[in-house]
């Protein structure tokens, strides 16, 4: 039975979603053909790549929410909802 995916699925505890980011530091060369000592960040944006994983034990899932564990847990969004059916 599927059910709102609002707490880790092992052990209760507090979840988060990490979505990598890229982008590019920008430096400045100097007449002397060095690299300036500052920099800045440009081009800051998702590479639509994210992962969910739990602050209190080890369970995790790649970029595909699929759990990278022996956790036989199928993870996806349903109307904007991440949903959760242990499959065990």
């Amino acid at each position: 039975m599927a059910e709102i995916l609002n707490k880790c699925p092992i052990c209760g505890g507090r979840l988060e979603y990490s979505v990598l980011m890229q982008f590019t530091k920008d430096y400045q060369i100097k007449l002397n053909g060095k690299l300036a000592k500052n920099s800045r960040n440009s081009d800051v944006s998702p590479m639509e790549c994210g992962f969910i994983s739990c602050i209190t034990c080890d369970f995790h899932t790649n970029c595909d929410l699929e759990c990278e564990e022996n956790h036989n847990i199928k993870i996806y969004q349903e109307d904007g909802v991440y949903m959760y059916e242990d499959e065990r």
